[in-house]
């Protein structure tokens, strides 16, 4: 199964199919969020390991010096052992951004109380909008202490577009959605967001049931950023990759180093790319050699087939380590890897899908026709 990536590339930053997986899990999603790295890492190995002249050349985490002396820890480097020195001819760093979900407003601000028969506004208004949308929160019933009954309404133009109702409990969250043509949605704590909402989400803003006493009960606001850190993970990335370039080859900027002279390659790899914003884009794509995505299908692929693997052990099992000396591991990331056809980089500047490729002691990377 490949990925055609026109169904997730855009031209602006929306929020990734990979949180619509995680937000299933609820409470464990968090958890789950934090090993996206991870398994973004041991795909990246997977590739790596199929190429037997990459795979013995090869050192995990290892600490590179660059021409600023700072030594930078990088997820896979490669050097060559045919004189005194073993000389480094490639790296590739892997990064990803998530979702950030953050409170709507200081000073508890984000708060809202309400007894029976009150209600709020939740408004959707971006620039991208053909006409704004108003939410309307309810508070129709408490029905114990620990479940409420909630009704939801949405307007565009003063037309009733949503209508519906549900229990609600403390803890639990709500998820007001619209997607890039202008549709709401209303994901409640059954939902499935990946099978509910198809479509690519523009905006996201949640409700949590904070607690419930007597006759009042309080909600919380949160908006959901989509990759607010690329910056700053554009200029890192990049800063390695010069620092690198320049003691390797002698040169800051990737364009000035000819290619008779260039002895050294680095790879940038990137899941979640709908979270990286034109300018964080722009960054990478003048200091780092190749920047290659690894789609969110195949990610979310991953998670599923891990969890049909290795059920409650899924998230220990999602290391390198585990790549390492776990074969069952090993097996699945290669499931993984057939399954997409070993179409499992998108490289940014050629807009195609491409391969690691070893020659003449070098890295590169090669279109798969």
């Amino acid at each position: 199964m490949i990925i055609d990536m026109k169904s997730e590339i855009r031209n602006f930053t929306y929020i990734s199919n990979v949180y619509k997986y995680i937000s299933n899990y609820d409470l464990k999603g968090h958890q789950i969020g934090r090993k996206i790295g991870d398994m973004l890492e041991i795909l990246t190995m997977g590739a790596i390991y199929n190429n037997k002249n990459l795979r013995k050349r090869l050192s995990t985490e290892k600490k590179l010096e660059g021409y600023s002396t700072a030594k930078h820890k990088v997820e896979f480097s490669f050097f060559q052992h045919d004189g005194s020195e073993p000389r480094l001819f490639g790296a590739i760093e892997c990064k990803c951004v998530g979702v950030e979900e953050t409170t709507s407003g200081k000073d508890n601000k984000n708060l809202r109380k309400l007894k029976v028969g009150q209600k709020f506004t939740i408004e959707f208004s971006g620039h991208w909008q053909q006409f704004p949308i108003t939410f309307i929160f309810h508070l129709v019933k408490i029905k114990s202490s620990t479940l409420a009954e909630i009704r939801i309404q949405a307007k565009r133009e003063n037309v009733l577009i949503l209508d519906q109702s549900f229990s609600f409990k403390p803890q639990e969250n709500v998820k007001f959605i619209m997607d890039e043509k202008n549709n709401c949605f209303v994901v409640t704590p059954k939902s499935n967001m990946l099978t509910e909402i198809p479509s690519i989400i523009r905006t996201c803003k949640i409700v949590r049931f904070q607690n419930l006493s007597d006759d009042l009960a309080t909600f919380a606001m949160y908006e959901c950023l989509s990759g607010p850190q690329t910056i700053e993970k554009a200029k890192q990335a990049s800063f390695v990759a010069m620092d690198l370039r320049k003691k390797m080859d002698g040169y800051w900027g990737k364009e000035e180093v000819p290619i008779d002279k260039k002895s050294m390659t680095f790879i940038h790899v990137l899941c979640e790319f709908c979270h990286w914003e034109e300018k964080s884009k722009n960054v990478i794509k003048t200091c780092i050699d190749h920047n290659l995505i690894v789609p969110d299908g195949i990610i979310i692929k991953a998670f599923q087939h891990f969890e049909q693997q290795f059920g409650s052990e899924m998230l220990n099992r999602i290391s390198k380590k585990e790549f390492e000396k776990n074969p069952q591991v090993n097996n699945a990331i290669n499931d993984i890897l057939l399954d997409c056809e070993n179409h499992l980089f998108y490289d940014t500047e050629l807009q195609q899908y491409v391969q690691f490729h070893y020659a003449n002691n070098s890295l590169n990377v090669l279109p798969i026709e």
